[in-house]
């Protein structure tokens, strides 16, 4: 496991975000699921692993993201616009 992959990266940002502690336990953990994935040939995408970080490690607050503003045109009140 190459610590640089931007795929571990990624992961490790999303924990800290998420308030769960990033120490060495904490990356072994993600190295060793990150191994065990890929033993099983497992696609593992960034959209797949954020799900699963849910699974591997106990996050605070909720297990998914809520939904974005739902987006909607605009006005500035500029003539024509």
């Amino acid at each position: 496991m190459d610590v640089t992959d931007p795929l571990y990266q990624r992961a490790l940002l999303y924990l800290r975000a998420a308030g769960h502690e990033t120490g060495a336990r904490t990356r072994l953990r993600l190295q060793e699921h990150f191994h065990r994935c890929r033993a099983d040939r497992q696609d593992l995408t960034a959209a797949t692993l954020l799900p699963q970080l849910h699974q591997w490690f106990d996050l605070p607050g909720q297990a998914h993201m809520p939904a974005p503003p739902r987006l909607v045109r605009g006005s500035v009140g500029y003539p024509g616009g």
